[in-house]
């Protein structure tokens, strides 16, 4: 561009402004957000005055690689898996139901110092959506899988 340098400044500046002023609205705008109306859950959603919600029809299926000599998991004391429930060398599977809100303990036991993998899914019935978690260990993995509140139904 040729020409008077102020002239080209003034254009340059002009075209800075006329870029940059639609992205600094937009961002004062953003500053408050509208709150969303708070809606009451109808009776037959809610949980038992104690906090415990229904039951979810689910399938735990437990991979191990290693076969683990125990395997197990359970909720609230109870056990939904078992090393009974084999289907294939370090595979098992159990239909069962599981409650919202409390975590699933995941137990196995190898009896070598190798590095295991374990890996359990939540599959609930009539939905795509599931719940997945890995545990690495040696002799022995015991942990938890959450399971949230808002956990589909």
């Amino acid at each position: 561009m040729k020409g008077n340098p102020l002239l080209r400044i003034a254009v340059i500046l002009l075209l800075l402004i006329v870029v940059f002023w639609p992205v600094f609205k937009v961002t004062q705008k953003s500053k408050t957000l509208p709150q969303a109306p708070v809606l009451p859950i109808p009776d037959s959603k809610q949980g038992s005055t104690n906090g415990i919600t229904s039951s979810l029809p689910v399938t735990l299926l437990l991979h191990a690689a290693p076969s683990p000599i125990h395997c197990s998991v359970s909720q609230d004391g109870v056990e939904l898996l078992t090393e009974s429930n084999c289907i294939s060398q370090g595979e098992y599977r159990a239909a069962t139901g599981i409650r919202k809100g409390d975590d699933l303990l995941v137990t196995a036991e190898w009896n070598d110092e190798e590095p295991h993998a374990l890996r359990v899914e939540v599959l609930v019935h009539g939905y795509q959506s599931h719940l997945e978690k890995s545990f690495w260990g040696q002799r022995q993995i015991e942990d938890t899988l959450p399971v949230p509140d808002s956990f589909l139904p």
